[in-house]
């Protein structure tokens, strides 16, 4: 009895090493992923650990909370930027260079900015709206996360500043587990439509043409999913901002009757490198042959999708 029960320790010991590996090696690995400026300058998380913390805020141009954030980002920047390292990460989804640098502008902001363009990071980090905070210790241990700029935040951004972070708990990053790929079927031609719940209303206001291209865009890729039955029409949705209850409400509103179903890890809007809501990728045999984010003229995308029926 005595040696099954050492036999089942070291087993489970043995899991649990395995798995404590995976994980750590999991964590280590979104210190790895580059992130570049717009003008070019590329870094890494890694690149801080053991020198000094880092404050991430990750937003977008057209994000209404993020800009009401800004003050706030830069005087945490004026306050705190000799101890912490403190970035602006753009999401870099139906964004630009532009777009960013006449934000930088109109808000006066030095703070360092720089662009998740692969989505990679954003992934890594759970990200599923904006604006979110990420602040991680001189260890590299993340000790806050949350969206909104709160007294907790600066209090939490104050302790990392002065190197008094070691009693603070680490806080859980949700792990990135591969999932089966949501594009199932490769032996025929599939067509990936790329949106998401709200881009249709959210950005109505501060960028209309992006707002109407995701209304055209739902519409005729609801018209060519009936036109072309022989075709597989997959609809996947960004996770940001999206649960089963926005997903239905978006189904319900545009009438889909093809699959449409959440990106719930972003797996496949990075597989894809997909930044813009919409874009319609067209695959042959499991390869690209097709991709648009321009539905303005309906007969041009109409014409490239019936090209290879």
């Amino acid at each position: 009895m005595m040696i099954l029960r050492n036999f089942l320790t070291a087993i489970m010991f043995t899991i649990g090493l395995s798995m404590f590996t995976l994980v750590h090696a999991q964590d280590n690995k979104m210190f790895d992923i580059a992130v570049t400026s717009i003008d070019g300058k590329s870094i890494t998380l890694n690149e801080y650990v053991g020198k000094k913390p880092v404050y991430l805020k990750f937003w977008a141009t057209w994000c209404v909370p993020c800009r009401e954030q800004m003050p706030h980002l830069q005087e945490t920047y004026e306050t705190f930027g000799d101890d912490v390292e403190v970035i602006a990460v753009n999401i870099y989804i139906n964004d630009s260079a532009e777009a960013i640098r006449a934000t930088q502008q109109e808000f006066s902001l030095t703070v360092p900015v720089m662009v998740d363009d692969t989505g990679e990071l954003a992934q890594a980090f759970d990200l599923v709206g904006t604006p979110y905070h990420i602040l991680i210790d001189i260890d590299g241990k993340v000790v806050f996360k949350g969206h909104d700029a709160s007294a907790q935040l600066d209090k939490t951004i104050k302790l990392v500043s002065a190197s008094n972070s070691k009693t603070l708990p680490a806080v859980e990053i949700e792990p990135l587990i591969a999932q089966p790929s949501l594009v199932t079927s490769t032996d025929k031609l599939t067509a990936l439509y790329f949106t998401s719940t709200w881009c249709d209303w959210y950005l109505a206001e501060s960028r209309p043409v992006i707002a109407k291209n995701c209304i055209a865009g739902q519409q005729q890729a609801n018209a060519l999913s009936k036109a072309t039955p022989d075709i597989n029409w997959l609809g996947i949705t960004s996770r940001l901002w999206t649960g089963e209850k926005e997903l239905h409400e978006y189904k319900d509103k545009y009438q889909i009757d093809y699959s449409l179903v959440i990106d719930s890890n972003d797996q496949e809007f990075v597989r894809y490198k997909v930044k813009d809501f919409p874009t319609l990728i067209l695959l042959q045999d499991g390869k690209e042959k097709f991709r648009t984010s321009d539905f303005s003229d309906e007969k041009k995308v109409a014409d490239a999708i019936l090209e290879f029926k």
